[in-house]
């Protein structure tokens, strides 16, 4: 079974890498169930159907805090405030592996510009984005 480290990871718009990137996550599709209620006290197994349309998910990605990288971090904010449906932006594993949200769905930038600067360390920046539509895919399979 192969395994993939994050340190070749890296967040791309487009062709742009968003600089300093450290990090992304995903939370992954969700199917909302619900459970049959029973009739006349019976007792036994619950029944469990589908309940609504599934979501799509959420990613997030936080790397160090850079104010000169006009064409990344400083651009995802603006696509932020203008509610933008991004279907190009790309989460790396490595070179041959990243994700991308599925044909017919979009991302759209909920948080950026999250900046923390510790008296001590680096500043770091965050972002989060709303899937919707389609859920993320895989494309490659490489380590």
């Amino acid at each position: 079974m192969g395994k993939i480290a994050g340190v070749n990871g890296k967040v791309m718009y487009g062709s742009t890498v968003i600089a300093n990137m450290v990090s992304w996550s995903m939370s992954g599709f969700s199917l909302p169930v619900t459970s049959a209620p029973t009739a006349f006290g019976d007792t036994g197994t619950k029944v469990y159907e589908v309940a609504e349309l599934g979501e799509a998910g959420t990613i997030e990605f936080t790397g160090n805090y850079d104010p000169a990288d006009s064409t990344g971090q400083l651009v995802l904010n603006t696509v932020c405030q203008a509610g933008t449906h991004l279907t190009n932006l790309y989460l790396y594993a490595n070179t041959s592996t990243f994700w991308r949200v599925a044909s017919g769905g979009y991302i759209i930038v909920t948080k950026a510009n999250a900046v923390t600067l510790p008296r001590n360390n680096f500043g770091t920046i965050s972002f989060s984005g709303q899937v919707s539509s389609q859920a993320m895919e895989q494309v490659g399979t490489g380590t």
